[in-house]
C-alpha cells in the first residue's frame, strides 16, 4: 500500500461521509458477534468501528501513522477496543488462519501489489473465511475522478492500479486465484455540498490524490484541472438547481475461500 499518497492531505476531514460503505458492507457479509474481523487498509476507522458496533472482535491494520490515530480516538470515543496495527495490505503482522473475516472500504485496492496483497488476505484468513471489499466502479464518477488525477501526477502508480479494480474481469482475475467463489453487486453512494464549488474545495483540500493533481502547476494548469473537476461533478450532479448530489457507483465484492 503506498504510503506517501495517503500522508497527504486530510482523509480524516471527509471518511466520515462514507462511513455508511462500511455499515453496508458488515451487513452483506454479514459480520457476526464474535467474529474475529481484520480491517485492511483500515484509515481512520469506518469499517472497523462498523464491525466493532456488531460486536465482533476487530483488528485494524494501515500504513499511515497519523490515520491510525485518528482512528484510536475515534474507538475511544465509542468505547469499543480494537486492535491497531501500522501496516500495508502487502504484509500483514497475523499469521496464517487469524481471522474468520477480512473488510476493506477502498484501501486494499490503492495497493502497489494487487496479487499480494490479495494473497496475504486470504493467508490470514481461515478456511471458509470471507473477503469482502470495495472499489470505484468503472461506470462511476470516482473512477473518472481518479483518471483525472492520474493522468495529472502518473509517477503515484497506485491511483491507476486503485482504477483497476472498477473493472469486474480484474476483480474476479484477481480473487479467483485464491477464492472459491465471488460475487460483486453495484452499489450507489451519495456524497452532498452546497455547489460543485464547494465539493471541489474540499477534494483539493482533503483527498490525497486531488490535493497532489494539483501540487506543482502553475495557475493556468491548476485551472485547467479546476474545469476538468467542475465538469465531471456537473455531469454526475442531480440537483441541478442549487447545491450538488451525485450518485457514484461502486463495487462491493465478497469473497470466499473453500
Amino acid at each position: 500500500m503506498n504510503k506517501n499518497l495517503w500522508e497527504a492531505g486530510d482523509f480524516s476531514r471527509i471518511a466520515p461521509g462514507a462511513q455508511i460503505v462500511g455499515e453496508l458492507l458488515c451487513d452483506a457479509v454479514p459480520v457476526y458477534a464474535g467474529d474475529r474481523v481484520l480491517d485492511i487498509g483500515c484509515g481512520t476507522g469506518n469499517t472497523a468501528l462498523a464491525a466493532a458496533r456488531r460486536r465482533a472482535v476487530v483488528s485494524g491494520a494501515d500504513p499511515v501513522q497519523k490515520l491510525l490515530n485518528r482512528a484510536v480516538e475515534r474507538s475511544h470515543f465509542e468505547g469499543v477496543e480494537i486492535d491497531y496495527h501500522l501496516a500495508g495490505a502487502e504484509a500483514l503482522p497475523f499469521p496464517d488462519a487469524s481471522f474468520d473475516v477480512a473488510l476493506s472500504t477502498f484501501g486494499l485496492v490503492f495497493s502497489d501489489d494487487a496479487e499480494g496483497s490479495v494473497r496475504e488476505a486470504a493467508r490470514v484468513l481461515r478456511p471458509k473465511g470471507c473477503l469482502a471489499l470495495t472499489s470505484w466502479a468503472s461506470t462511476g464518477m470516482n473512477y473518472r475522478l481518479f483518471e483525472i488525477c492520474g493522468r495529472a501526477r502518473p509517477e503515484i502508480k497506485s491511483i491507476e492500479i486503485s482504477r483497476n479494480w472498477g473493472a469486474e474481469a480484474f476483480v474476479v482475475n484477481q480473487l479467483s486465484r485464491y477464492f472459491a467463489s465471488v460475487k460483486i453487486e453495484k452499489r450507489p453512494f451519495y456524497p452532498r455540498a452546497l455547489s460543485p464549488e464547494q465539493w471541489l474545495a474540499g477534494q483539493k483540500q482533503f483527498l490525497a490524490p486531488v490535493l497532489l493533481a494539483y501540487e506543482n502547476k502553475n495557475p493556468a494548469e491548476a485551472a485547467e484541472l479546476d474545469q476538468e473537476f467542475l465538469a465531471l461533478a456537473s455531469l454526475y450532479n442531480q440537483k441541478t438547481e442549487q447545491g450538488f448530489f451525485a450518485a457514484i457507483d461502486y463495487l462491493e465484492i465478497i469473497a470466499r475461500k473453500a
